[in-house]
């Protein structure tokens, strides 16, 4: 631990008692920084997904899964989600729009969409629930205007028990 080797220092004549006491206000300073506060939402368990838009959707899979052996996990026509562990890689047209990262999707243990809908809001963030099938997908902006995604980790692209489609 630095507190000990700091004591450990100034025992062995090292450091001067000033530099001692310079060091324990810098590490005394930095400590609330470095302590984890109470999350608000709650704690980030996985990198659920990242949907993205592509040009030719059957191009980009045929890439990633030539890169990485990443199986179809669902189709959701017109686009589909590779499998990529515990997360999954949304691959959609992008239509009318320039190819991009759309939104991630963060997971989150016994997400409740309603629950983490009203503390956003209580925090003065705009954030809203889109129905899809029985699932509730929340989505909302970070200060660089960002779409995230909020989910239960349990989540794997419209399919399993918090999903409305089977894979095709």
């Amino acid at each position: 631990m630095i507190l000990d080797q700091l004591l450990d220092a100034y025992d062995a004549a090292c450091i001067s008692r000033r530099e001692l006491l310079g060091a324990l206000s810098a590490f005394l300073a930095a400590a609330p920084a470095n302590a984890a506060a109470e999350p608000a939402i709650g704690t980030v368990k996985q990198l659920n997904h990242v949907t993205m838009f592509v040009q030719d959707v059957q191009k980009s899979v045929a890439f990633y899964q030539d890169l990485f052996g990443m199986p179809v996990l669902t189709r959701q026509d017109p686009g589909m989600n590779l499998n990529a562990g515990t997360g999954f890689l949304g691959i959609y047209p992008a239509q009318k729009r320039a190819p991009a990262i759309d939104h991630v999707c963060l997971g989150l243990e016994q997400f409740d969409a309603d629950a983490v809908l009203k503390k956003l809001t209580d925090r003065g963030l705009k954030a809203n629930i889109r129905l899809r099938g029985d699932t509730k997908e929340l989505y909302f902006s970070d200060p660089d205007g960002i779409r995230v995604q909020l989910q239960d980790v349990k989540y794997r692209g419209g399919v399993g028990p918090l999903g409305d489609r089977d894979p095709k």
